[in-house]
């Protein structure tokens, strides 16, 4: 198979354009349209469903695309590797994590890690769990750390640390009673998000089907909300210790004894890592331990 020709073809699927793969790969419109003919000619396989200027992989499109990008990703990492000197004074590490453990335990491991290279580049992504999990498996991020579980076969989930989660209410209101959390308006997080999946779990666990929700894009919007008297949320801790601090919103008893989640490392099984991704996942491991 050519090489060349797969590039050609993993961009133009990639960007959903032949115009677009040009313009990326500095050649001309109709050298990708040519290059895609060629290796559908190499290959004996239509790997395109085209309807006039428009195009979507089919199947064998779809299924030779992912093995070029986990391809092309891995030539990627070789060539930092090779660039970068043995004690990483070189390279470029990009993070993937969810919106809670971006904004607030990342921050710690990041400071140890650049203080011992300096010369890596690094760069966070913050998103929900299910799109950090989607940036793994497209190789743009180098080390996933996310909220809840992925349910993907493809993709490997290890176990991080865990983190407190606490239910909070109003400041104002008098009390919270478990018989009328029902008809209390529940703010949740996005589909999409770990910290959504945990607080349905623990109303499923609980018995309580929320008849009224409110949804938020982040943890600091649910606390907001209900410091506004907009309803009651389950959020993690360490997102409400200052509005806790500052009696803005309130604590109360979801169940007996503490409420706790996971948190993961999230891998793909035959995605060689790069020295900067060794490094950093050496460093979660070793910081937890400690």
């Amino acid at each position: 198979m050519n090489l060349h020709l797969l590039r050609i073809f993993v961009c133009a699927v990639e960007e959903n354009s032949f115009t677009k793969a040009a313009d990326q790969l500095g050649i001309s419109q109709p050298a990708v349209s040519k290059a895609v003919r060629e290796l559908e000619s190499q290959l004996d396989t239509l790997l395109l469903e085209r309807q006039g200027k428009y195009f979507k992989p089919n199947e064998a499109g779809q299924v030779l695309y992912d093995y070029g990008k986990s391809l092309f990703a891995m030539e990627r990492e070789a060539s930092e590797v090779l660039r970068a000197f043995k004690n990483l004074e070189r390279g470029r590490l990009i993070v993937g994590a969810s919106t809670t453990v971006a904004s607030y335990w990342l921050a710690a491991y990041l400071k140890k890690f650049s203080d011992k290279h300096p010369g890596v580049e690094i760069q966070v992504v913050g998103a929900n769990t299910e799109s950090v999990a989607q940036l793994l498996l497209d190789c743009k991020v180098d080390v996933a750390l996310v909220e809840g579980e992925v349910n993907d076969e493809r993709i490997e989930t290890r176990l991080w640390r865990t983190e407190e989660m606490v239910a909070i209410a109003p400041s104002f209101e008098s009390s919270v009673r478990k018989r009328e959390l029902e008809q209390q308006v529940w703010i949740l997080r996005e589909q999409g998000s770990g910290s959504r999946n945990v607080a349905e779990q623990l109303l499923l666990n609980m018995g309580i089907q929320a008849q009224r929700t409110l949804e938020m894009n982040s943890n600091e919007a649910i606390i907001q909300a209900v410091a506004a008297g907009c309803g009651v949320g389950i959020v993690p801790k360490i997102t409400a210790r200052d509005q806790l601090a500052l009696r803005r919103v309130k604590r109360f008893a979801l169940g007996s004894g503490k409420m706790e989640r996971p948190l993961f490392r999230l891998r793909l099984p035959h995605r060689p890592l790069s020295n900067a991704a060794l490094a950093f996942e050496a460093l979660l491991g070793a910081t937890v331990a400690a």
